[in-house]
């Protein structure tokens, strides 16, 4: 019984540390860009999109095409991003415990 004690305190430890990752990684910030930057989105830690910028120069009306998948890109990378860094994150704190891939 004590072992369940022990293991109990530690996931309480774990969850703690989790909220702690969590609200440090939402005031994080990346940011995916396309077109050799002429459309920019940012997102925080939390996968959240917090900013889109689009080059003046790009909005002109017969680019609505092209303006529409630089978004698109811009949104995927900066997304991609975002995951990789919860990722990076969560496994500072999961990194000891032996998880196989993928449970993090």
């Amino acid at each position: 019984m004590k072992n369940f004690g022990n293991m109990m305190k530690q996931a309480q430890r774990m969850k703690a540390e989790m909220e702690k990752i969590q609200a440090e990684a939402a005031s994080k910030r990346v940011e995916g860009t396309a077109g050799g930057g002429m459309v920019s989105i940012t997102c925080n830690g939390q996968g959240e999109v917090v900013a889109v910028k689009i080059d003046p120069e790009v909005a002109g009306p017969e680019e609505l095409e092209m303006l529409q998948d630089l978004v698109m890109a811009a949104a995927n990378d900066a997304l991609r991003k975002s995951r990789e860094l919860m990722n990076q994150e969560m496994g500072r704190l999961t990194g000891g415990l032996g998880l196989p891939p993928g449970l993090v």
